[in-house]
This record gives C-alpha cells, sequence and structure tokens, in this order.
C-alpha cells in the first residue's frame, strides 16, 4: 500500500502483480434513443439514435506467493493472454472501504491502461471551487471587465489543473516499484 495525495484528497493505493492465468474479454453494446415526436403542421422531430460499446475484461492473476485474485475490469480493453505478467492498481479515497481500479500494466508487453473515468475523478479538484469562483464573479458583475469571461475561466482553470494532474501521474508512475 502506498499514499497519494492529489487536489486536497488522500488516496491509499493498492496493486497485485502477478501472471495471468486466465483472461476473459466480452462487450456490450448500449443504445439510446430520442426524439421522433410530432407537435402541430406536421413537424416531426428526427429520431437521434447513439450506442456506445463497454468492454468488459476479466483477469485471473497468481502473485508471488501462488495467490490468486479476480478482477472484473470495465472499459479497459486490456491486451493480455495467459503467463502476461500485470499489475492492477485500484484507488481508495481516505475514510472509503472501497475504489476503484484504475491502471493496468502489462509487464510482458510495457503496455500501460488507463481508466480515464477514474483517473479524472481521482485527480481533479471538487468542482465546487469553479461553481463558487463563478458565483462569486456573477456578485461582481458590474465592476469586471469582460465578466462573461470571469464565469468560465475558472471552470478552464480546474479542467487545465485536472489534464495536469492526470499527465503528472501518468509520466512520473514508475510500475517497477510495484511489486
Amino acid at each position: 500500500m502506498r499514499t497519494i495525495n492529489t487536489c486536497n484528497k488522500e488516496y491509499e493505493l493498492y496493486w497485485v502483480t502477478g501472471q495471468v492465468a486466465e483472461s476473459g474479454k466480452n462487450m456490450e453494446t448500449r443504445v439510446h434513443g430520442g426524439g421522433g415526436g410530432g407537435y402541430g403542421n406536421g413537424y416531426t422531430a428526427p429520431v437521434r439514435i447513439n450506442s456506445t460499446t463497454v468492454v468488459h475484461d476479466q483477469l485471473f492473476v497468481v502473485d508471488g506467493s501462488g495467490k490468486e485474485h479476480a478482477f472484473q475490469l470495465q472499459d479497459f480493453n486490456v491486451a493480455c493472454r495467459d503467463g502476461n505478467e500485470i499489475t492492477v492498481l485500484w484507488a481508495i479515497r481516505r475514510g472509503k472501504k472501497t475504489g476503484p481500479y484504475f491502471v493496468v500494466h502489462n509487464r510482458t508487453t510495457s503496455q500501460t491502461y488507463y481508466q480515464e473515468k477514474e483517473l479524472g475523478k481521482i485527480f481533479s479538484y471538487s468542482l465546487l471551487y469553479p461553481f463558487g469562483l463563478s458565483i462569486l464573479c456573477l456578485f461582481l458583475w458590474n465592476i469586471l471587465p469582460f465578466a462573461f469571461l470571469w464565469l468560465i475561466a475558472p471552470f478552464v482553470i480546474w479542467f487545465i489543473l485536472r489534464k495536469k494532474e492526470i499527465s503528472r501521474f501518468k509520466t512520473s508512475t514508475d510500475f517497477a516499484s510495484f511489486n
């Protein structure tokens, strides 16, 4: 276990490193649609249909002590086969009992797979900060030049800081140290 502090939050990192004993993969397609309704004068709204594919990976990993671990991963699309050595990382926020898997590193192929949605949650400040600053700007609307820009600036800064924290984690993490 390792502790990281990021964006005013503390997480404990856990991991398992071992050999893949078995792996499986399946895909789920989710279809979403809407529209098609009509109102007066014969107008009909266009129908919109979107689909997303979610990849599910199932990995059975045997660690150095011979203990087998099962991982059910979503949206990673890990390329591995039996015998590959991998490391799976998950983060648990201080005060919580569980947390998300967010990195799988295949040591055999030197490929790293990130769950971007979970990285975004871990490495971003609370959205209360930009909302609070935007509300403050509303009160200063008549004083600030280009006040409308000040309403969106906190969200732009929040997004930039988030990207910077994620990038810092990705470039500074040495997976060889997770044994």
